[in-house]
């Protein structure tokens, strides 16, 4: 069974597709065959998809902004950008070193499960961002994207770079 049109939208924002590089998520069936990469010198891209849209609520948003801080600050991870965007988290994050990833994982993905009252659809995705410059510019502004889609002042469909997002406010 292929990867759904949805999938292909998701894993093709940076055009930066290694094999390798990403784990998890709906891309994972079964059993993985192998181990999940991890880097802790380079930043890495982390997708949480919730079962349901309730880490947006107002009752749950501030306790799982506080949860990331918090247990990232615990384990040393550094956070360079967040976006609840209700159904999903994504996180832009460096490791201090990858003996931390399963705790660090564990604990945010559970205490976030018990706060919000929500189950996790998928494995934690995870996609290693190959350098700082090009493609660590284009991941933070792919999440610059997915916030401003979540507070609903874009659609996606007509706005899929900060390109478009440039043309739309110079024709007006």
């Amino acid at each position: 069974m292929g990867i759904n049109q949805n999938s292909m939208r998701q894993l093709s924002f940076d055009g930066f597709t290694k094999p390798g590089l990403s784990f998890g998520g709906s891309l994972l069936k079964g059993n993985p065959k192998r181990k999940r990469p991890l880097e802790s010198k380079l930043p890495i891209h982390l997708t949480l998809r919730a079962t349901k849209s309730s880490l947006r609520h107002p009752k749950n948003y501030g306790l799982v902004e506080e949860q990331i801080f918090k247990v990232a600050k615990k384990y040393g991870v550094r956070v360079y950008k967040y976006v609840n965007v209700g159904n999903h988290i994504h996180i832009l994050l460096k490791l201090p070193r990858i003996r931390f990833w399963a705790a660090f994982i564990r604990e945010l993905t559970g205490r976030i499960a018990q706060l919000t009252q929500t189950k996790w659809l998928h494995r934690p995705h995870t996609r290693i961002i190959s350098g700082w410059k090009k493609a660590f510019v284009i991941v933070k502004n792919y999440l610059y994207l997915n916030d401003l889609e979540a507070r609903g002042h874009i659609n996606r469909k007509e706005t899929k770079t900060l390109k478009d997002l440039k043309q739309i406010f110079e024709g007006q």
